[in-house]
């Protein structure tokens, strides 16, 4: 099977590994791509998951349902990026959200067990890989910190100007474009979509921001 290994090599799984060891790693890993169509589920929340995902090509969202079916997008996967990690580390019994695509995508299945293991042939570059899915365990931590911070604001106003100064902070530029819709960007804040297009006008007017459709520039 012929990989995409640009793509691959920007996931910070393979940070510090050749392409010329890509291809042989991969297979002593037992790596395995499948695509998915767009709006296909990648990841259903209350199976069990044994192998982490690396996206290859086109987009994916990370959602949990509450008891009541609301759903809150949890993150946005884009290319190089891993999902599934963390619980697999955990050892859930059950994945407790659902992974799905919103265009065609392609995903590199990878056995967490073949990461952090040592293989019979004694790869030199399974030392890096656990290191390297130590960091990326630990910089989800984070991020995930960083969402509950912006949950924790009191009002929508705060929730989208934490949310749209910490992303320009993030991509170095004032202007920018986020990866959600209206009603996507209201999931991932749990804030009330039209409270938000109201709030989101308000902004604009008082001179907070200007945007167009999912494209922002702060003032």
């Amino acid at each position: 099977m012929k990989y995409n290994l640009k793509t691959l090599m920007k996931s910070p799984l393979f940070q510090d590994i050749s392409e010329n060891d890509m291809e042989a790693m991969l297979s002593c890993l037992g790596a395995t791509e499948r695509k998915y169509r767009k709006n296909e589920v990648i990841l259903l929340a209350g199976t069990k998951v044994s192998s982490v995902g690396i996206l290859t090509e086109g987009n994916a969202q990370i959602t949990r349902d509450d008891a009541e079916g609301n759903r809150t997008i949890l993150s946005e996967l884009e290319q190089a990026d891993l999902f599934a990690e963390a619980y697999v580390a955990a050892g859930y019994a059950e994945i407790p959200v659902t992974v799905i695509a919103t265009s065609d995508c392609r995903i590199v299945w990878i056995s967490f067990d073949k990461i952090i293991g040592t293989c019979s042939s004694s790869c030199d570059f399974h030392n890096t890989l656990v290191q390297n899915m130590m960091r990326v365990i630990a910089i989800k931590n984070i991020f995930m910190n960083e969402k509950m911070r912006i949950l924790s604001c009191k009002t929508t106003k705060e929730k989208l100007m934490t949310y749209l100064n910490d992303y320009s902070e993030r991509v170095g530029n004032d202007k920018f474009k986020i990866p959600f819709s209206r009603t996507e960007l209201a999931d991932f804040l749990s804030v009330d979509r039209s409270a938000m297009s109201r709030e989101l006008s308000r902004l604009r007017d008082e001179g907070y921001i200007r945007y167009n459709k999912n494209e922002f520039e702060l003032l």
